[in-house]
């Protein structure tokens, strides 16, 4: 869908920069501070890619792209939020369409109403809905369609993890109902980024959880295919809550072979694209906009802002009528560290002993020190009364 644009020099450049220059880090969040799952550095790309979506969908003409490009690339160095930079390209995308029209007075009603038209057209009648999933899960799409909840998993493993932490008085430990048929659209392109970063979204949210596993659990081990520090937080909660060591294996048993199965392929952001037609759901009409009587540009930065970013899908949906994209993440690969299986189990052993050490060692020293001191009074005190002292 992109390709005739991610082939050109300034779009790789651009896009080098924006996972290596500092710059880009440091700029203020806005709305996606709420959202649990953000962490830093990939949203300058994400919201680099909606511009370009958004250009693919709503203009796509070779011969102004370079003169957007540019305009992009000075938003992105002029502003320091995130929001505002969004805001920016809403707006470049409703000037632009003013040129790709040859509309010059904007004023006019009639100048309006084909703008406005115009870019509802493209990004609402025409638009797409979006589903972030797992790249492993691309040849399957392939070759069957979009079929809600019929991915390769282990759902009824899953749903023993909740009865086994139940026994430790832990309650709905895996927040999903596994007996629902739905998948969730958006049509936020860069939420849908996050998404697939993310897929399955019960999975990650489980090795992430903070609230039990702890703020020493960090939150970018999932991101960076790091097996071992994803898993860090679920083993150390585990020892100190005593779980035995049946639960503990059947648990981090499932918790590998579910990693296993979501990096047969390397992780992109995989994307699924469905024509909004082609799923019922409630739609802002033409008509709420054209009374809109403020700055055109600010129209159509509405229009543009994100309107559903839940939309529950339970049909299937056939292969023509979806759209797959890749894109590269942020998160280059890590190469694991591969643990021979029969030592698997003697490496958990020897981090659950060091964790008890780091929770009752000290303690431990102290009252090993009392004991001895006390052992010399009495042993001194012993040798005076011999000695007639």
């Amino acid at each position: 869908m992109f390709d005739e644009y991610f082939e050109r020099k300034n779009v790789l450049d651009f896009i080098d920069e924006l996972k290596h220059s500092e710059r880009y880090f440091q700029k203020e969040i806005g709305h996606f501070e709420k959202y649990p799952f953000y962490v830093s550095n990939e949203l300058a790309l994400y919201i680099f890619y909606d511009a370009l979506y958004l250009y693919k969908i709503i203009l796509d003409d070779s011969s102004l792209f370079d003169e957007y490009m540019e305009q992009l690339e000075k938003l992105y160095r002029k502003l320091n939020n995130f929001d505002q930079i969004i805001e920016g390209i809403h707006q470049l995308i409703g000037k632009m369409v003013c040129t790709k029209l040859d509309i010059v007075e904007i004023e006019s009603y009639e100048s309006r109403k084909k703008v406005i038209t115009y870019v509802y057209k493209h990004f609402i009648t025409n638009g797409y809905f979006i589903h972030g999933f797992n790249t492993s899960y691309w040849d399957t799409i392939i070759e069957n369609g979009f079929v809600p909840e019929q991915y390769e998993n282990y759902y009824e493993d899953f749903q023993k993890i909740n009865t086994i932490f139940e026994k430790y008085n832990i309650s709905s430990i895996i927040d999903k109902d596994f007996l629902r048929k739905d998948v969730s659209f958006t049509d936020d392109f860069i939420l849908g980024c996050y998404f697939s970063n993310y897929a399955p979204m019960y999975f990650s949210s489980f090795l992430e959880n903070e609230e039990h596993f702890g703020k020493r659990n960090r939150k970018d081990g999932y991101l960076i295919d790091d097996y071992s520090l994803s898993i860090y937080g679920l083993k150390r909660f585990m020892t100190l809550n005593l779980f035995d060591m049946d639960d503990q294996r059947f648990i981090l048993d499932l918790v590998k072979r579910q990693w296993d199965l979501l990096h047969r392929k390397d992780k992109e952001i995989s994307l699924l694209m469905v024509k909004r037609d082609r799923i019922s759901h409630h739609r802002f009409l033409l008509d709420d906009y054209l009374r809109d009587e403020g700055n055109l540009y600010e129209v159509v930065d509405r229009i543009l802002n994100s309107k559903f970013l839940h939309i529950p899908v339970s049909e299937e949906i056939s292969t023509d009528d979806i759209q797959l994209i890749n894109l590269c993440s942020y998160y280059e690969k890590k190469e694991e560290e591969i643990t021979p299986e029969e030592d698997f189990y003697q490496l958990m052993e020897k981090e659950v002993n060091q964790d008890f050490f780091n929770v009752y060692g000290n303690a431990s020293i102290f009252l090993l020190l009392g004991s001895l001191l006390i052992t010399c009074g009495v042993l001194i005190t012993i040798y005076m009364i011999l000695k007639g002292m």
